[in-house]
């Protein structure tokens, strides 16, 4: 996800006095590497309906891109990768695990939300690293809660 996040979010950064433009380029290879990321993380988990998957995860990483994108663009893709990563990642033996993962996304969202606020160089490297971290975090929460006491 490194390569196809850190592009993205490097074609939104401005120096200081510089004139404000969006490095087309940069946001071109990051969503041109964001494919593939989708594939590893279904061919990973061994999601049965790999390329319907991956086009939904796709979709809306593009709209979730955005919409969110247009309050920061580096919040937008976040919530893009951790939403499509949700959908992509498959673990049929846990029940509910969607609902947990989408919950632990819109957590990681307003975390990287509130580090863009306050400190906005954390913002962009947490961004990049939280929402593949917090659906792990979210199986392994779920997969806990389904056990029987």
């Amino acid at each position: 996800m490194m390569f196809s996040y850190f592009p993205y979010a490097a074609a939104f950064v401005v120096g200081p006095g510089d004139p404000a433009a969006i490095d087309g380029g940069l946001v071109g290879i990051g969503l041109a590497v964001a494919p593939f990321v989708f594939v590893t993380v279904a061919f990973a988990s061994r999601n049965p309906d790999m390329g319907r998957a991956v086009l939904r995860a796709m979709g809306l990483l593009l709209l979730l891109g955005l919409s969110v994108g247009l309050l920061a663009p580096v919040l937008g893709a976040t919530a893009g990768f951790g939403v499509g990563g949700a959908l992509t990642l498959s673990r049929p033996d846990v029940p509910d695990v969607l609902k947990w993962r989408l919950a632990f996304t819109a957590i990681g969202v307003v975390y990287t939300f509130a580090l863009l606020v306050f400190l906005t160089p954390a913002g962009v490297f947490t961004g990049g690293l939280i929402p593949l971290l917090l659906l792990g975090f979210a199986d392994e929460f779920a997969a806990w809660r389904a056990r029987p006491a």
